[in-house]
């Protein structure tokens, strides 16, 4: 009898410690959704390589030197900076160590950056006149993406709440701080592009090149957020 006495004291003991655990937040009533962003910019940064070498077309030679002084006064032409013109390092390099090798043809390729699909299309055209075809668009960037990404961020964040103030609210409650917030994904395309050699054919030379032509930077935020119930 003294035993059963100790073991019913023992057990209401127990239940008392229990009742003043403070509660885990795997215990508190919570929400959990995903909120996703989506930014699509038109880049303000395009690269274009243009690889100039010897050659001769219907009898006429065409030296690294003409080209070159060619693809100078185009860019003259349009306003365009002669220092974002800028040699190839590793071209530069395969043509020191290999210029004195026996049938070596020279070559340059040269990395210009410009601002516009219209200066795209201005350039391009003026290198087909010109018989320089190697010319392609290699990537796209924007002076101002961490700035989207950041913007996008917060919109994805903003998703999230709204979608978590409304399912809630459905049920007769309001949510109340977030106790988990977890960026799932950061995807920008890279930020990269490349279309190819755009002047294969004359007829393509003719057309002017537009913005809509140009992939864009397309930046995608997801975070997953927990918020606990009132």
């Amino acid at each position: 009898m003294k035993n059963i006495t100790l073991l019913l004291v023992a057990l209401s003991f127990i239940k008392i410690e229990a009742q003043n655990v403070a509660p885990t937040v795997n215990s508190i009533p919570f929400i959990e959704v995903i909120g996703t962003a989506k930014k699509e910019i038109e880049p303000n940064q395009i690269f274009v390589s243009i690889t100039l070498s010897e050659k001769s077309i219907d009898n006429k030679k065409y030296s690294i030197e003409a080209q070159e002084e060619k693809l100078k006064q185009s860019l003259q032409k349009w306003n365009i900076d002669l220092t974002n013109l800028t040699l190839s390092d590793f071209n530069s390099k395969i043509i020191r160590d290999k210029k004195n090798e026996i049938g070596f043809k020279q070559s340059k390729e040269y990395v210009l950056l410009l601002k516009s699909a219209d200066e795209v299309s201005k350039i391009f055209k003026d290198l087909f006149e010109a018989n320089i075809k190697e010319a392609d668009v290699i990537s796209v960037q924007h002076t101002n993406i961490l700035q989207y990404v950041k913007e996008a961020r917060i919109d994805a964040l903003k998703a999230a709440k709204e979608k978590a103030q409304y399912l809630v609210e459905a049920i007769g409650n309001k949510i109340d701080q977030p106790l988990e917030i977890i960026e799932q994904s950061r995807n920008s395309d890279d930020f990269n592009y490349y279309r190819g050699n755009v002047y294969l054919k004359k007829e393509e030379a003719e057309q002017t090149i537009s913005s809509s032509e140009f992939k864009k930077i397309v930046i995608n935020i997801s975070y997953k957020v927990k918020y606990s119930i009132k």
